[in-house]
């Protein structure tokens, strides 16, 4: 059974530290109400274990979402335990995970000290703290409903991170393969075919033409593969440039919406995150155009996250949500439909949630059909490789014994 760390109030006040053995975190969290605790957090320990490089990398960055998920649970629970704001962030700063969480929570706690709202006070650290995040906190403060505000958007921070590394985690298996394919064919030309190389300076024959070209490569990348290395590292720091440059970013993301398979799942995996994003900022209160504005804002592919900017500038003018959406050419039909139906019902909220739980098993599936083909493509692919070397070779071994005879 998982082990879990876990921190709680205690009905004086303090904080309670200490682990338990149990099935799942809620399971845990129940039983420390039992024992008359306000849970904090409960945590399974293999999650906590991170290597100390790890945790140096990410000083200094952004708060990822999974941090930021756990940081928000955190504060809506003792907000809820009726401790005050500045109290509440002082206790999360002493229990932050890292330097980047603890400094952020830092930074809002003295801005609430000198008076100002939380909202505001994570508005002053935008790297630290999304605008969609903020807003939502922002509207939560406003409705005086801040607790419950927080409880569903540490949810929806939860739910978005799992998706992610769903996809993150299906695709390490092809990238090992490919490494290792890579790997594969760099041994094959810089170990195995230069002890075929004596043999063939002994003969005196000139040898077949694909016998040259696989000898020179092995040479060339056994004699200069740092320049390999190093050629591949500035074409990607040059590609990491250029697509900096607005027009080529997006050429590029044009490509990747028009390409047949994996247009499709790109399509699919943003608008599911701007429909999870705009449901949840108009469930806690958030203006339309507002929400509209920031859910765009969340998209990654530039050609998408334009056609909802022009979409949020007709829905000022009184269009609604769907007509304009359905004239862009970019959302399904499905979910135009459902969106549709909630602007007529007043449940446009839930079709959002509707919508990205959809794509969201969608994209899932579709990545799971992707690996099913990729994988058994790089094999291949591997394997013709070898083959075209090893005919090479048997190629100049065959002209040899001609000679000879």
């Amino acid at each position: 059974m998982p082990r879990f760390q876990y921190r709680a109030l205690s009905p004086t006040g303090e904080i309670v530290a200490g682990e338990l053995d149990g099935p799942d975190s809620a399971a845990i969290i129940e039983r420390l109400h039992d024992q008359a605790l306000m849970p904090i957090d409960a945590v399974e320990e293999r999650v906590l274990k991170r290597p100390a490089l790890g945790r140096r990398l990410y000083a200094g960055r952004s708060l990822r979402p999974g941090g930021l998920a756990l940081l928000t649970q955190q504060l809506s629970r003792l907000l809820k335990a009726g401790l005050p704001l500045d109290r509440a962030l002082e206790i999360l700063a002493s229990l932050a995970a890292d330097k980047r969480s603890g400094a952020a929570v830092r930074g809002a706690l003295e801005r609430v000290r000198d008076g100002a709202g939380l909202a505001e006070s994570l508005a002053a650290q935008p790297n630290a703290f999304p605008p969609a995040y903020v807003s939502m906190v922002r509207a939560g403060e406003e409705g005086g409903a801040l607790p419950p505000v927080l409880a569903r958007l540490a949810d929806f921070l939860a739910r978005s991170e799992a998706n992610r590394q769903k996809i993150a985690s299906a695709l390490i298996y092809p990238a090992i393969l490919v490494v290792v394919a890579a790997l594969s064919v760099a041994l094959v030309l810089t170990v195995v075919l230069p002890q075929f190389a004596p043999l063939f300076e002994q003969a005196g024959a000139r040898l077949p033409t694909s016998t040259r070209i696989v000898m020179t490569l092995g040479d060339g990348l056994r004699e200069a593969w740092w320049m390999v290395l190093l050629a591949i590292a500035a074409a990607g720091l040059a590609g990491r440039q250029l697509l900096q440059r607005p027009a080529i970013a997006n050429g590029r993301d044009r490509l990747v919406l028009a390409l047949p398979l994996a247009g499709d799942l790109a399509r699919k995996f943003e608008i599911a995150r701007f429909a999870r994003t705009l449901g949840v900022l108009l469930s806690n209160g958030v203006p339309a155009p507002r929400a509209l504005a920031l859910s765009g804002a969340t998209i990654g592919n530039r050609v998408i996250a334009h056609t909802v900017e022009t979409v949020a500038t007709r829905f000022k003018e009184g269009e609604g949500l769907s007509a304009p959406l359905s004239r862009t050419g970019q959302f399904p039909r499905l979910s135009i439909q459902l969106i549709h139906i909630g602007e007529e019902t007043g449940r446009l909220d839930e079709m959002l949630a509707e919508i990205a739980e959809i794509y969201d098993e969608e994209v899932e599936r579709a990545v799971q059909r992707l690996i099913a083909l990729l994988v058994p493509a790089i094999t291949i692919a591997m394997g013709a490789i070898i083959a075209l070397i090893i005919v090479a070779v048997m190629t100049a071994m065959i002209s040899i014994n001609d000679l000879a005879l």
